[in-house]
């Protein structure tokens, strides 16, 4: 059988291939006590259908609906003109114990068509709803035991009417017969734009339906391959024969075809075929919910893939800057040197030039610059400016001095020349002194660290300064 993309896609492949047969059930019309016509009679009636052997001791001779157009409880709908086509090829195929084709029990003998109304149909042309019915004989005698007398029960429960046959078929495509909600019939080609029903079929785990409308599977190119001893028939139109009717007898007519009374142990019950559909309802919600976790699933993949890569990337980015920070802290740190080292050499060249212009010497301008170097440039430019004071008194002093002493010289007096240089030089030292005490007691309010620079400058002046300026003329 053909199999559509749209039902590989569905997963139904392997079942459609696998389902290309169907087994339908229905009553069993006992003979046992049928009175049979002569060689022309049968002859005549059961031309094209096939006969039985009479009167064998060792066959239980039987006659059954075999199958109905129209639809039976698995779905499958048997189209009348498929039917009628495949009326005939019932006949010497197998007639088995529960559908077991390994355990025959005996073999169909002749086909007949009927009308809803028990009459044979003798027209070449089918009406819409018809029965086709067999005859068919079980096999009395067995050599094993247990198969005898199984046979001889099976026997006294189908006379009971507790036993109803089953039909076999082959078949080599299917449609899609769909009946819509307010009953309307129709037939819908299964190609591969309507395949996507297939998954719909109850014999395919379906539920029959389809957003309202009820679809079954009718069926193609038939050809009956026997029948199945069952107690549980699938046909409604399963019937129970009087002993005195024989449908193969041409006086007979107007058949009564009654739907088969299963007991209670052997009855399809309602609630059977809700559960059926429960269960069927159950997996395509599960099918559902599956397609959705798995949907669920892949999208949640593809987000943690997402972030993963990006956290991959900020990490490399991180990294990178890491990189480029610690570049950038190796140049400021370098940067930072040479503009340190260059602020100390601008400082050391003006504080330098400072110290000249305060007149100390040139051998002592590194050694005062040394000296002084914690000293902020407010602080060492007011020491320089007590410098410059310190020395101006000292030079004034010297030339006040060398000014009398050539007051003197106009009306020289001859007397002892008595040195005194020590006198002079305390004098000197005296004047300074006092200067400096006036610029210690000027600084009172200014900071210690100032303080103490003056300190410094004023004893640096005394032992360093004075030196070389107390014999300035």
């Amino acid at each position: 059988m053909k199999v559509y993309p749209q039902e590989i896609l569905d997963g139904l492949s392997e079942k459609v291939q696998a389902s290309a047969s169907v087994a339908l059930e229905s009553e069993i019309l006992i003979d046992s006590d049928m009175a049979h016509p002569n060689k022309e009679e049968i002859e005549k009636t059961l031309a094209g259908y096939g006969f039985s052997n009479p009167d064998q001791i060792d066959l239980f001779y039987l006659n059954s609906v075999l199958v109905s157009t129209g639809w039976n409880k698995n779905d499958d709908v048997f189209d009348a003109s498929e039917a009628w086509a495949a009326r005939d090829t019932p006949v010497d195929k197998q007639f088995n114990y529960m559908h077991d084709e390994s355990d025959i029990i005996g073999h169909i003998t002749g086909s007949m068509v009927v009308d809803r109304n028990g009459n044979k149909i003798d027209s070449e042309e089918p009406p819409q709803q018809f029965d086709i019915i067999t005859s068919a004989v079980l096999y009395k005698s067995w050599s094993n035991p247990e198969l005898r007398e199984r046979m001889s029960q099976l026997i006294s429960e189908i006379e009971d009417g507790k036993w109803a046959v089953s039909m076999e078929c082959l078949f080599s495509d299917f449609d899609y017969s769909v009946v819509s909600p307010d009953g309307g019939m129709k037939v819908v080609a299964r190609n591969e734009t309507s395949a996507f029903l297939t998954k719909h079929l109850r014999v395919y785990g379906g539920k029959g339906e389809y957003e309202g409308y009820k679809v079954g599977r009718l069926l193609r190119n038939i050809s009956f391959s026997g029948k199945g001893l069952v107690n549980k028939p699938a046909n409604p139109r399963s019937i129970i024969l009087k002993t005195e009717e024989d449908p193969f007898d041409d006086s007979t007519s107007n058949l009564l075809i009654e739907e088969f009374t299963m007991s209670d142990s052997q009855s399809v019950d309602s609630v059977e075929i809700e559960v059926e559909a429960a269960v069927a309802s159950v997996n395509d919600e599960l099918e559902t919910i599956k397609a959705d976790h798995e949907a669920a699933v892949a999208g949640l993949t593809a987000i943690i893939a997402d972030r993963d890569a990006k956290i991959t990337e900020m990490e490399e980015s991180a990294a990178t800057l890491t990189s480029e920070l610690e570049d950038v802290k190796a140049k400021l740190a370098d940067t930072s040197k040479e503009l340190g080292d260059a602020k100390a050499e601008i400082r050391q060249m003006i504080r330098t030039a400072q110290a000249k212009d305060a007149g100390i010497s040139e051998d002592k301008i590194e050694d005062t610059l040394a000296k002084f170097d914690v000293v902020d440039d407010e602080a060492f430019a007011a020491m320089l400016d007590l410098i410059k004071t310190q020395a101006h008194v000292s030079l004034e002093h010297t030339r006040k001095e060398g000014a009398e002493e050539a007051a003197v010289v106009e009306e020289p007096v001859v007397e002892e020349v008595v040195e005194e240089p020590v006198v002079e030089e305390a004098v000197e030292e005296e004047v300074i002194e006092e200067a400096v005490v006036e610029e210690t007691e000027a600084m009172v309010d200014v900071p210690e660290p100032v303080q103490n620079g003056f300190a410094s400058a004023a004893e640096f002046f005394r032992t360093s300064v004075l030196k070389t300026t107390k014999n300035l003329k």
